[in-house]
């Protein structure tokens, strides 16, 4: 999750501005700039202000739980020495190319656990000294990762010889297919996405086929057959075929497939 929109909304106001730059706030409630500190602690971006000598002059509510501090503990004490024990030389090199540019920078930073954690860092030049936001995205970095582990195995199935994928959703409509299953029917894929699964295998089979695939969607049962394709090459060939229940992100059931022609040398 990366709120760092909401932290940089906040940042760009001329009151986050006088808050850089060291002036006192009023202890009013209703003095916009103790409105803004509100704000500030309210946001789960984490947020460090310092004056030009890096010494800190403000720290949000996020960044005090990170570190384990109270703001009366670490206002006027040098970054470095908040940040000591902790994996901050990136930052602390940052900074400094910030301070010599004027340049922003931002990157990803690896967190020592558990649980091990990765932020994305921005660090920022202000009047008066320099901005430092952190947004926690593990998560995300964890889903990077996944979705180039699973565009890995899609990119191998698929040059595969004879072995075609897929997917369905919950109506048991096919939502997409590798080029290979259009291949095995012998068509066009845009001939295949939008029918109903079972429909491309033929009627000796397709009862079958539409039962399993209404109890995969239903209980969640997997299931595997051999089956005769509609048309294919040669026309109502039998291959095997695969599926198995899929739940998406919003909360929707479907299935994948696996299918294809029984190997070159192995009997049945």
């Amino acid at each position: 999750m990366n709120h760092g929109h909401v932290g940089l909304t906040l940042l760009a106001t001329d009151l986050f501005q006088r808050l850089a730059s060291g002036r006192q706030c009023s202890s009013g409630p209703d003095h916009p700039e103790t409105q803004l500190d509100i704000l500030l602690d309210m946001i789960p971006t984490q947020v460090i202000l310092t004056d030009r000598d890096l010494k800190l002059s403000r720290i949000n509510l996020a960044a005090r739980r990170r570190f384990g501090v109270s703001e009366k503990q670490v206002l006027g004490v040098p970054l470095a020495q908040m940040l000591a024990g902790s994996d901050s030389h990136s930052l602390l090199r940052a900074l400094e190319r910030v301070r010599d540019t004027g340049i922003p920078e931002a990157f990803e930073q690896n967190a020592a656990g558990p649980p091990p954690l990765v932020h994305r860092v921005q660090a920022a030049a202000f009047p008066g000294g320099f901005a430092v936001l952190a947004d926690e995205i593990a998560d995300r970095v964890t889903l990077r990762a996944q979705d180039a582990r699973i565009a890995a195995y899609e990119d191998l199935i698929d040059r595969l010889p004879g072995l075609a994928r897929g997917t369905f959703n919950v109506r048991a409509i096919v939502t997409d297919i590798s080029p290979a299953l259009a291949e095995l029917v012998g068509t066009e894929k845009s001939r295949i996405v939008g029918t109903r699964f079972a429909t491309l295998f033929g009627a000796s089979n397709r009862g079958t086929i539409s039962d399993a695939v209404e109890e995969l969607l239903t209980v969640g049962k997997p299931f595997g057959m051999a089956a005769a394709l509609v048309g294919g090459r040669p026309d109502g060939q039998t291959v095997w075929v695969n599926a198995a229940p899929l739940l998406s992100a919003d909360g929707q059931a479907g299935g994948v497939f696996m299918m294809g022609t029984k190997p070159v040398g192995i009997s049945s």
